[in-house]
């Protein structure tokens, strides 16, 4: 089936959501075109074709044609880009990568997985459907490793729950923006045409969109508590899935950036490889359990 774009639920996230994300600025061309009420072609991504490894005769690993694909091999997963949790024009969404790795796991011809991020991060409802995946994966005891370029903020919460997380290169690869914040369009006053919205709630819903009202009235706590809750979640789950990480160090947990070295020195990676690496590092795993 191809990818169907949600054109409203990323326009509600983009105007009220929590978000992971290193470079807000990468969401800019979509904020416009929404705000400004600018037209949004809604064009369906082509069907998702995730590619297959296999290992060739002399322990390489190669990409598989369609044949050698029923074979053994490995699954590459494409977390790329701004993470949403549905498809949009530009991008597939999480639900979609995570009903893919879900059709693999009980295939008897797929050795693992490798979940290959180059992303800033993203929408905070976006992580969940992945997560869940990755942990049926591991469920079937078969492995899941990260191969990363860029991996910040939502990104590397995902990431951090796979067996292993390794960085491309030490060049451009980089790691950490652990951290949550919120976005919101103040519009009770269209400065174009002097009409401003207004909003009436009934007397009784006096904390319904209180957090929303409040932080626009610049009464930030309530959202300020609900983010920090947010990022006590995101601190578990990485500390679970990276025993090794030095979280005590400057810059870890406060959302700091990270190259790729010191990334693997203070445990937020594992180390070095490409993406062929990656994929034999998997057939590894699957034969040593």
């Amino acid at each position: 089936m191809a990818n169907r774009t949600n054109v409203t639920q990323l326009a509600l996230d983009l105007r009220r959501g929590c978000w992971l994300i290193k470079d807000p600025g990468i969401l800019m061309p979509a904020v416009n075109a929404f705000f400004n009420r600018l037209p949004v072609a809604a064009v369906p991504l082509p069907e998702l074709s995730l590619p297959a490894y296999r290992m060739s005769a002399d322990g390489e690993s190669v990409q598989a044609s369609e044949e050698e694909a029923q074979d053994r091999r490995v699954i590459i997963i494409p977390l790329h880009g701004a993470m949403t949790k549905y498809g949009t024009c530009e991008s597939y969404g999480t639900t979609e990568l995570a009903a893919r790795i879900e059709r693999y796991v009980s295939d008897p011809s797929v050795a693992g997985f490798v979940l290959d991020v180059d992303s800033p991060g993203g929408s905070a409802n976006a992580i969940a459907p992945l997560v869940q995946a990755i942990a049926k994966i591991r469920a079937a005891g078969k492995p899941v490793i990260a191969h990363c370029d860029a991996c910040y903020s939502a990104a590397y919460w995902v990431a951090s729950q796979c067996d292993a997380v390794f960085a491309d290169n030490d060049t451009a690869s980089g790691f950490g923006s652990i951290g949550a914040y919120a976005s919101f369009l103040d519009d009770r006053e269209d400065k174009r045409t002097g009409f401003k919205v207004v909003t009436v709630y009934a007397p009784e819903s006096t904390e319904k969109n209180a957090a929303y009202r409040d932080a626009l009235d610049g009464k930030p706590e309530k959202m300020q508590k609900i983010l920090s809750n947010l990022v006590q979640h995101f601190y578990a789950a990485v500390k679970a899935g990276r025993p090794s990480l030095k979280a005590d160090a400057d810059g870890v947990l406060s959302g700091a950036d990270f190259d790729a070295s010191e990334a693997v020195a203070l445990g937020l990676a594992d180390g070095m490889a490409t993406l062929d690496e990656c994929v034999a590092n998997v057939f590894v795993r699957a034969d040593f359990k």
